[in-house]
């Protein structure tokens, strides 16, 4: 079963509500409560700077078991990422030393050294399609699993998943760099499936009139273009070629941002490093508006 729970309205003593056949529930508040909004610290994306236009976009079916080609490291470091039976495994390498500190208006933790992790970028540009990518996210509290559209322009479309929460994810899809995370944000628990300790494939089907994020072809979320303008006429729904990226990253930088991964990473205790694993991943583009 697949429950959406949103909008992300993440403040301490609300009241959010899911949708499951047909019916609306009210729900307490989810563990992950956040204070503030979080920021994102991923490695920066090189880019020849396509703003608009039609996409560059290839079709194709990459299998990591056998091949990366067509996708790029942003982090160079081979050693944040290596190839098994099971696909390519990203790692999350730890700081040298850290200092577990406190945030002095709110007393919320977090880690003044982060650790480098895998992100990798396709080698073209997409103007609406559908991208689907197999994978299995990472064990450890703080480290992040993503999956994402991601446009030089900064829309962005992505899954998000929180390490060691196994029943849980969230969407997210952002206009022109403006990241509003309890807006656009939707928070999303799963009952009978488990997204750390296997694999699942997540979906975004994006086109000019909506979004639909799906797991294993379920559909759990839909955003309609209209639902996304204004009384003005501007509406902010991710429009421009966007690549896509994959990785995992340390939350643990930031206080707001670790408390909603559900981290800091206590480096001490743990016996290897964060990993998480991509199988496999699809990519359709809409002929239409991409030259394929």
């Amino acid at each position: 079963m697949y429950l959406f729970v949103g909008p992300l309205d993440l403040i301490p003593g609300y009241t959010d509500w899911f949708c499951t056949g047909g019916s609306v529930y009210s729900i307490p508040p989810p563990s992950l409560v956040v204070s503030h909004p979080h920021r994102r610290r991923r490695p920066s994306l090189p880019s020849s700077r396509q703003l608009s236009g039609r996409g560059q976009c290839s079709s194709r079916n990459t299998d990591f078991v056998y091949s990366s080609d067509g996708w790029i490291p942003i982090n160079q470091d081979g050693n944040t990422y290596q190839f098994n039976s099971e696909g390519m495994q990203m790692v999350l390498v730890g700081p040298d030393s850290y200092n577990r500190l406190q945030e002095e208006d709110t007393g919320l933790p977090y880690n003044d050294a982060s650790a480098v992790g895998a992100t990798l970028a396709s080698d073209f540009y997409m103007l609406y399609g559908r991208v689907s990518a197999t994978l299995k996210s990472s064990r450890v509290s703080g480290a992040i699993t993503s999956f994402i559209l991601l446009s030089d322009s900064g829309d962005e479309i992505d899954f998000e998943f929180f390490g060691g929460d196994s029943n849980h994810l969230q969407t997210n899809y952002y206009y022109g760099g403006e990241e509003l995370f309890t807006v656009n944000g939707g928070l999303h628990s799963f009952d009978g499936i488990n997204v750390v300790d296997d694999y699942h494939t997540y979906t975004i089907d994006w086109s000019p009139e909506r979004i639909q994020w799906l797991v294993d072809d379920t559909v759990i979320r839909v955003r309609e273009k209209s639902e996304a303008c204004q009384n003005g006429g501007v509406c902010k729904y991710p429009s421009s070629p966007a690549r896509i990226q994959y990785g995992i990253w340390d939350s643990s930088f930031d206080a707001g941002t670790t408390q909603w991964a559900r981290g800091p990473i206590d480096w001490a205790v743990l016996n290897e490093y964060p990993t998480a694993t991509v199988r496999q991943i699809s990519v359709t583009c809409d002929s239409r508006y991409n030259d394929v």
